[in-house]
């Protein structure tokens, strides 16, 4: 008699950030965003060509644009409209929607305490986990892990914080409750060498446009990437 095996999926979760966590009080919203890109590393070439591909359709477009993709080797989020953007994002989902989850985590500084912002790659590390531990854990359909790389923008993480989120991650989820068979890996960096550091990139700043800045051409987008959340809405933090 055969016996069946639950088949394990090696991940790895491409992280960017849009806005920052502000100290001291705030009297106006203002939103701190996490974007967390999920892909089968199976999947990660096929998804990185369909954007690149995309991405420059619309940067041809404009010699500036294209000046910039020469000189950084990538063009940031906020150099394109949404408009620009949504045919990028349609195009995504459509040859490989199935291939890749977000998670999009927005705190909202006015909200969360002074002293939780007071150090920022605590509060960071913590919603990171929190989101892990509450809601992809349960809803993922990447859930049944093997191993779980994080690719985190270098240019986003102060030097002595680097070691920190690893050892938390791994104390926090792996070691009572097994959330990956492995250990959890945390890499750091620079998004000009990793697309998908840069598609995340995209996708933070559709959703602080949208949170922040009220841009209403961005509501559309935001729209058709919350299906391609594991819960369909946002993660927010704290509940406001």
């Amino acid at each position: 008699m055969a016996v069946h095996t639950m088949e394990l999926n090696d991940i790895t979760v491409f992280v960017d950030e849009s806005g920052t966590i502000g100290k001291g009080t705030i009297k106006e919203n203002d939103f701190f965003i996490i974007t967390l890109l999920f892909v089968k590393d199976e999947d990660i070439n096929h998804i990185k060509k369909v954007f690149k591909k995309e991405r420059l359709k619309i940067v041809n477009k404009k010699d500036t644009l294209k000046e910039q993709l020469r000189n950084n080797k990538e063009v940031k989020g906020s150099e394109l409209s949404e408009v620009e953007k949504r045919q990028i994002y349609e195009k995504l989902i459509e040859k490989c929607g199935d291939k890749f989850e977000i998670a999009v985590i927005v705190m909202n500084n006015r909200k969360a305490t002074v002293k939780f912002r007071s150090n920022s790659s605590r509060a960071f590390n913590y919603l990171i986990k929190t989101f892990l531990e509450k809601h992809f854990k349960k809803r993922s359909k990447f859930k049944e892990l093997s191993q779980i790389h994080f690719v985190i923008d270098e240019r986003n993480v102060a030097t002595e914080s680097k070691y920190t989120l690893q050892e938390y991650l791994n104390t926090e989820l792996n070691l009572v409750e097994s959330f990956a068979e492995k250990d959890i890996v945390v890499h750091y960096y620079d998004s000009k060498n990793y697309l998908l550091l840069q598609l995340a990139d995209f996708i933070s700043n559709t959703f602080y446009r949208y949170r922040q800045k009220n841009i209403a051409e961005s509501k559309d987008n935001v729209k058709m990437l919350l299906n391609q959340t594991s819960t369909n809405k946002i993660f927010k933090f704290p509940y406001y």
